[in-house]
């Protein structure tokens, strides 16, 4: 439900009946008008927010037509250390880090680095469209579609302060300190006017909007596949999964009302449960189990996803990184062909494997799949509204 919002939430049982029922009717109507990405209205004088385009940021359409011409394939980290490359990247990681971390306005002039998704507002049982349009930014998909400043050798001049800087759940492998999360995104009704830019998100992305007379009907829910235990992998808490999907969303105010598990490595439940922080656990499901392919599998997430109920009134969030490239690129391609699914992501994280000479050494060569495959799954998905992220 990343791009919209419905208005008047309420606890009763049938109130929240009647929203699944619409979602249901106007899930109908919108795949019939083309709009895959939307939030069901329950009166006429109700609003949404419906996905409408996805704009690439000149940076990222650079990257994009050097991969698609070979000429940056393989030389991405060589490309990387270039000093206008090197201005950017440090520019995009310190904007991220303070939207992200403290919630600091965005320098108007670094607003071309980022990426846009477009959605537009319509109103009432037929879904009219108000002409209202609303635009919030992304992190561009660049380099190896991780940190620019950590993988490859060190950037020259670059200082401590930034280089160096990770927060909860980071290290310098496991850096998400490029992400810009949804709760955190600028958005505007004016993208000309550079001082328009608000911080803080719109309905779906904060909780608060309250303030503003918005307010939603679903839930939160983070679906975390390949999710080791909730505070770290292996005892590396830089790995962390769950636990940095809270810390940061919590900071933009944003609970999940569940957080759902699947980790194939066999735990003591004790192991398990010990490290989960009392208020979690109440919304906290976990599944000592792998995940599988198979569509009509037990332990498929999508099957489970939609066997829970959840509807675009839900913002759903997945990470997805089970380092089993057959069995993510199946559950992949299941997300890009089935628009029941898809509808139902609003942000999602996903480590694509590919040949690529930078991670060579964690990944392999064995691969038929390139950076060109991931900039353009990433760059497809995000068209149809989906929040793509580059997990490491």
């Amino acid at each position: 439900m990343h791009e919209s919002f419905a208005m008047g939430r309420r606890n009763n049982k049938a109130y929240l009946a009647r929203h699944r029922f619409a979602a249901i009717n106007v899930c109908l109507v919108l795949l019939l008008m083309g709009c895959e990405r939307r939030n069901p209205v329950s009166s006429p004088d109700q609003c949404v927010w419906v996905f409408e385009s996805y704009e690439p940021s000149q940076w990222e359409k650079e990257w994009l037509r050097g991969e698609e011409s070979g000429e940056r394939r393989d030389r991405e980290c060589e490309v990387l250390a270039q000093p206008d490359e090197v201005k950017r990247s440090v520019q995009l990681i310190t904007a991220i880090t303070g939207l992200v971390l403290h919630g600091k306005p965005l320098p108007p002039e670094l607003i071309s680095l980022f990426s846009r998704m477009t959605y537009a507002r319509r109103c009432g049982p037929n879904l009219k469209d108000t002409g209202q349009r609303r635009v919030q930014l992304i992190e561009p998909l660049i380099g190896i579609l991780r940190d620019p400043l950590t993988i490859c050798p060190r950037p020259r001049r670059v200082r401590d302060e930034i280089y160096k800087s990770f927060d909860l759940g980071e290290n310098p492998f496991q850096s998400k300190r490029h992400f810009l999360i949804g709760p955190a995104a600028p958005w505007t009704d004016t993208p000309d006017d550079p001082n328009s830019w608000r911080v803080g998100g719109f309905n779906p992305w904060t909780s608060d909007a309250t303030n503003r007379g918005e307010s939603r009907a679903g839930q939160n829910v983070l679906m975390d596949m390949g999710a080791s235990l909730y505070d770290g992998w292996e005892g590396d808490a830089g790995a962390v999964g769950a636990r940095w999907f809270v810390d940061r969303f919590k900071r933009h105010h944003l609970s999940f009302d569940w957080i759902v598990s699947f980790e194939i490595e066999k735990h003591d439940p004790d192991d398990i449960y010990k490290s989960v922080p009392d208020d979690i656990l109440p919304h906290y499901i976990y599944f000592n189990q792998g995940v599988v392919k198979s569509p009509n599998g037990k332990w498929n997430p999508w099957r489970i996803l939609q066997g829970m109920g959840m509807t675009p009134n839900d913002y759903i969030v997945i990470k997805l990184d089970i380092d089993v490239p057959e069995i993510e690129n199946t559950l992949i391609d299941q997300l890009v062909k089935e628009p029941r699914i898809r509808l139902l992501v609003d942000e999602m994280f996903f480590e694509q494997h590919v040949n690529v000479k930078a991670m060579g050494k964690w990944w392999g060569t064995d691969n038929s799949l390139t950076m060109l495959d991931t900039y353009r799954l990433f760059g497809y998905l995000r068209s149809k509204g989906v929040r793509m992220h580059s997990w490491p």
